[in-house]
């Protein structure tokens, strides 16, 4: 027997202690009726427990039935707690088929779930972490479109998994203290963050995100999940007042993530508050036109027009070359390469040309002291 089951068996309705009493004193229903001024229909909704104890009727049954009032209303509490602990195990029970088709696993290892093999556990912390009363609530978030707060991912191919990612952002996001959002500010960062991916320095990342947060944005940085490939994420949170950027390490190379990064960008500076943008999710329902524009901005971060010209007048590129024109134009050379192999795509395959990206990891986001 499960512990539902168990709990049904022993429920006890404060009504049927109300009959006993009856009984024993020999007294109708039809006479309690008259006795506490209460019709014959309400008498017997209390005692089914299809009406509940109220303090007046506590004490008109202790005046009536010489039982104290509060040994009603302590009954009646009881059984309403009884009562709940079924529901919410009723309700747990029709979750588990929601729980499974999220990373539960990962989600442990990463201590967004507790490790229990406790379904109920699992399934209460799953509404915890997306801050929601039911699955239905997940579905109207993540699986509808057209309204503020909603993340169409209908078409994606998981989207709880694309939607555990989500979340895994705007928590991240809660923990870094942002002044006010700064457009100017941060357009006059621009070069300052260029300067950055050139020079590759250890601690890269927390700077990014130290630039990022003075301008009142919040930047994270999410490792890839499975089945969730996305290059890197932008929308508006906390009632549009702060905008998120949220990366991965997808192809762990730093000229995928600077693309990524500009791409984002421009959905924050170009686009509106009330749009999520995807980029690299297979099924997810973007506008063309913004996305071609973001590609457009974060190639010119890159590298300008009028350098990559000059650069593919070269029939070939040399170490030497590369790292001449590295220096002299301060781009990153693993950056270089990616915007000469875009326009030659057999240099993909070159070996002595691809030593020049730098692979990238992501370590666990700390809170950043401003």
């Amino acid at each position: 027997m499960t512990d539902l089951e168990a709990k049904k068996e022993l429920l006890v309705c404060p009504g049927d202690t109300i009959q006993e009493t009856l009984d024993a004193i020999g007294m109708s229903q039809a006479e309690l009726a008259l006795r506490m001024g209460r019709s014959v229909p309400k008498i017997n909704e209390l005692i089914k427990g299809k009406a509940p104890i109220t303090k007046d009727t506590a004490t008109k049954l202790e005046y009536v039935l010489n039982v104290p009032a509060q040994f009603w209303l302590n009954l009646e509490r009881r059984y309403q707690d009884e009562l709940h602990e079924i529901e919410r195990l009723e309700f747990y029970q029709s979750c588990l088929d929601w729980l499974t088709k999220f990373p539960v696993k990962t989600m442990k290892a990463a201590g967004l779930l507790p490790d229990t093999k406790d379904l109920r556990i699992l399934v209460e912390s799953l509404l915890k972490f997306f801050r929601i009363g039911s699955p239905n609530e997940w579905s109207a978030l993540y699986c509808t479109s057209g309204v503020d707060y909603k993340i169409d991912l209908r078409h994606s191919v998981v989207p709880e998994v694309v939607s555990v990612w989500l979340r895994m952002g705007e928590l991240e996001a809660e923990k870094i203290p942002l002044s006010d959002f700064n457009v100017i500010y941060f357009k006059n960062q621009i070069p300052e963050i260029q300067e950055l991916s050139y020079r590759h320095p250890n601690d890269w990342q927390s700077q990014l995100q130290k630039i990022c947060a003075y301008s009142g944005i919040a930047m994270v940085y999410s490792p890839c999940m499975a089945k969730a490939p996305i290059y890197g994420a932008s929308r508006w949170i906390k009632n549009g007042t702060v905008p998120l950027i949220q990366m991965t390490n997808r192809y762990k190379t730093n000229n995928a993530f600077w693309f990524s990064f500009f791409h984002e960008v421009a959905h924050i500076l170009f686009h509106g508050k009330k749009e999520t943008f995807l980029d690299g999710l297979e099924g997810f329902q973007s506008d063309q036109e913004k996305e071609d524009k973001a590609d457009n901005f974060a190639s010119r971060k890159l590298i300008k027009e009028s350098q990559l010209r000059e650069l593919m007048e070269y029939p070939e590129f040399s170490d030497e070359l590369i790292l001449k024109y590295s220096k002299k134009w301060r781009i990153h050379p693993g950056i270089l390469v990616a915007q000469i192999q875009r326009k030659r795509e057999y240099l993909y395959k070159i070996d002595r040309l691809n030593k020049f990206k730098v692979k990238i990891e992501f370590s666990p986001n700390k809170q950043l002291i401003l």
